[in-house]
C-alpha cells in the first residue's frame, strides 16, 4: 500500500497532466472549430473570402489564449473537459450548417 501522501501527490500530477492536455490540445481544437466558423461568418457578411481567413486567423490567437486561460482556472480536470465539449458541439453544428458545398 502507498501512504497517503504519494497517493495524494500522483493524484495531483495526474490532475495537472489532464489540464495541461486540455488547455493544449483541447483549446487548440475549440479555437480551430472557432476559427473556420468565424471566418465562415465573415464570408457571409460580405467580406472577401481571403481576408476573412486572414481576420479569423489573427482572431485566433486571443480565442486560443481565453480558451487556455479558461481550462486552466477551472477546479477539476474533468469540468475542463466537459467545458471544452460543451463548447465544441455548438462550434461543429455552426460549422456543418455554414460549410458551403
Amino acid at each position: 500500500m502507498l501512504p497517503a501522501a504519494a497517493v495524494s501527490a500522483r493524484r495531483h500530477r495526474r490532475s495537472v497532466t489532464a489540464r495541461t492536455l486540455a488547455g493544449t490540445l483541447g483549446a487548440y481544437g475549440v479555437t480551430a472549430q472557432a476559427t473556420i466558423v468565424l471566418s465562415f461568418m465573415l464570408a457571409l457578411c460580405g467580406m472577401d473570402r481571403a481576408e476573412a481567413v486572414v481576420a479569423a486567423t489573427l482572431a485566433s490567437f486571443a480565442i486560443f489564449a481565453l480558451v487556455s486561460m479558461a481550462v486552466f482556472h477551472t477546479g477539476s480536470a474533468s469540468r475542463a473537459w466537459i467545458w471544452l465539449v460543451t463548447a465544441s458541439v455548438p462550434l461543429a453544428f455552426l460549422q456543418w450548417v455554414l460549410s458551403p458545398l
